[in-house]
């Protein structure tokens, strides 16, 4: 059985854990506050993986770290994923889970990459056209990448809308380049002809 498989039952039993004790929105905020940490802490997430920490060990990190930031629902969960030897999936776990929140919420992520920094406005008009092109809360993650010379580059679940100036100019150089080809290839069979 694939990871993301393993992953996605997990998720879906949690999920279905939350609804059915009414902590859903406890859990969906816990969710995203361990996410946000394992993003953004290296450390916490090598001990999640590491072999060479017991499992005794983990779960009483774990315990206590935890017990008073999470929802019970979470912290029982995160420790039956040491008891089970699945805390390697941890992050995985989490960010099926939000997966599955966001399916349901009606949310999708769209990642946008822009040369320089959007104003407010310009994301807010942004997130606006996404959201009513697809007819979805939209999530945006704006990235800057001044080699984009300008414009943007949308990624939005498998699909990607690139209005950079850079692919723009390569558009342009590759449409010269093969009418520069064909030019050659004429002007040569023109001069073999005569």
């Amino acid at each position: 059985m694939s990871h993301r498989t393993v992953a996605r039952r997990y998720a879906g039993a949690l999920y279905e854990e939350a609804e059915a004790t009414g902590v859903l929105e406890p859990v969906d905020d816990d969710v995203l506050m361990l996410r946000e940490t394992l993003n953004s802490n290296g450390e916490l997430a090598r001990f999640f993986k590491s072999p060479v920490i017991s499992q005794e060990k983990k779960d009483t990190v774990v315990r206590e770290l935890l017990s008073d930031r999470v929802e019970d629902l979470t912290l029982r969960f995160l420790r039956l994923l040491i008891q089970k030897d699945r805390e390697t999936l941890t992050k995985p776990i989490l960010d099926e889970y939000q997966s599955l929140r966001d399916e349901q919420r009606g949310i999708v992520d769209a990642d946008v990459t822009v040369a320089r920094s959007l104003a407010d406005e310009d994301r807010e008009a942004l997130t606006e056209a996404l959201e009513e092109k697809t007819g979805k809360t939209v999530r945006l993650h704006v990235e800057e990448d001044a080699d984009l010379i300008g414009g943007l580059i949308i990624r939005l679940g498998d699909h990607v809308f690139d209005a950079s100036v850079r692919n723009k100019l390569t558009n342009l150089h590759d449409r010269l380049r093969e009418s520069s080809l064909a030019l050659d290839t004429a002007l040569d069979t023109d001069g073999q002809a005569a």
